[in-house]
């Protein structure tokens, strides 16, 4: 071969390889953006602000944590956008915080903490609703509801009228409960947090029955679910950061689910408590990278604009 030719051939090779990187470089990372589908805000020097904290327990985040607080550690990651959910149970501080989700542009939603069973639902709901950023709530009150009771079914489908969406703790209630719903509102998107009730005990992952309740949500065309709160479903504290430790306890979800159902969330602020916000984004690519399953983008961004019906100003 002459000079030419293998210098050429050489030359070639290496633009390649390059292109190839490159390549590779946009699967694993193909957002433009990231969101953040679950953290909390709250104002610790605002009276009953964060009255769903321990000040003892949770010394570590007792302390304002507003949309600063929240860019300044997940800016630094691509997570620039985030959807904020009410942890408190005081219908006041539903406004409250939807004033603060007005006022920030990273602020994509805003899913409230109203009681189908309270006398001021309704207009509650009615009155957050003028807001474009509410886009639904998710039920978590003060006295435990029976979320198969046909009643609080029959007030649901006051979300359905307003195109809202429901989103439901990991244990809200029984599966049938959920299938009922699901069925009798197909438009209404439900969303069930932080891995639909499963975790990490000793090494194990529980409850045994855990994969089956998966199923039986996936079935449900209008069922979305949050990988949510990994650092607290680890069991341990300091949570791990080796993504192999979350592995098989995310993929069962991934498995069951597909790619365009998951929705990332951190439960920011309480992640803290577990680990760093950087080190729960490099555990979830790294988890993405080897999986090859689901993308970044569906991931970080379109799927949480798919399930919350959300905009975002570029």
């Amino acid at each position: 071969m002459s000079f030419f030719k293998r210098t050429f051939t050489i030359t070639f090779c290496l633009l390649l390889a390059v292109c190839c990187h490159l390549c590779s470089q946009q699967v694993k990372d193909d957002t433009t953006f990231r969101i953040d589908t679950h953290i909390h805000l709250y104002d610790t020097n605002r009276a009953g602000s964060s009255i769903f904290l321990d000040s003892v327990i949770h010394e570590k985040i007792y302390y304002p944590h507003l949309v600063s607080e929240f860019l300044e550690v997940a800016s630094p990651t691509g997570v620039n956008y985030a959807v904020v959910v009410e942890a408190s149970k005081r219908r006041e501080d539903n406004f409250w915080a939807m004033d603060i989700v007005n006022q920030s542009d990273n602020m994509l939603a805003f899913i409230g903490n109203l009681d189908p069973r309270d006398a001021h639902y309704i207009k509650d709901l009615e009155q957050l609703s003028t807001n474009k950023k509410f886009r639904g709530i998710r039920i978590r009150p003060k006295k435990k509801i029976d979320i198969a009771n046909e009643k609080v079914i029959e007030l649901l489908g006051e979300l359905d009228k307003r195109n809202l969406v429901l989103e439901l703790g990991e244990n809200a209630g029984p599966i049938e409960a959920i299938e009922i719903i699901s069925r009798k509102y197909p438009e209404m998107n439900i969303i069930i947090d932080h891995m639909a009730g499963g975790k990490i005990q000793d090494g194990v992952i529980v409850p045994k029955g855990w994969k089956k309740r998966l199923e039986k949500l996936e079935a449900l065309p209008n069922v979305y679910i949050k990988i949510s709160m990994l650092y607290f479903l680890s069991g341990k504290f300091p949570s791990p950061t080796d993504y192999k430790f979350y592995k098989a306890f995310i993929d069962q979800v991934v498995d069951v689910f597909g790619p365009n159902r998951i929705l990332f969330g951190s439960n920011w602020t309480l992640s803290e408590m577990g680990g760093s916000y950087a080190n729960l984004i490099r555990i979830c690519n790294e988890y993405l990278n080897e999986k090859k399953v689901v993308t970044q983008k569906q991931f970080y961004a379109d799927n949480g604009i798919q399930a919350f019906g959300l905009e975002i100003k570029k």
